[in-house]
């Protein structure tokens, strides 16, 4: 009946801003995969500020993905 939107921002391992303010419909949780702008990020860690308003920061990492013998 109601969805809720989450609005995250995403930061790079040095908390870099990578994207500001997106809005999701679920929280993401570790290890979890994002694509956006064409590439894959890998989540670190996800970091909830607890004040007037909910600050939600998604920590990542670009996505390398490696060949194997099985992919070839």
């Amino acid at each position: 009946m109601f969805t809720r939107k989450y609005t995250v921002s995403v930061l790079d391992s040095k908390w870099n801003v990578i994207k500001n303010r997106l809005k999701l419909d679920a929280i993401p949780r570790k290890d979890e995969l994002l694509f956006f702008d064409n590439l894959y990020y890998e989540v670190i860690n996800i970091v909830h500020v607890l004040n007037e308003k909910q600050g939600i920061f998604v920590i990542v990492n670009e996505f390398k993905h490696q060949q194997t013998a099985e992919n070839q």
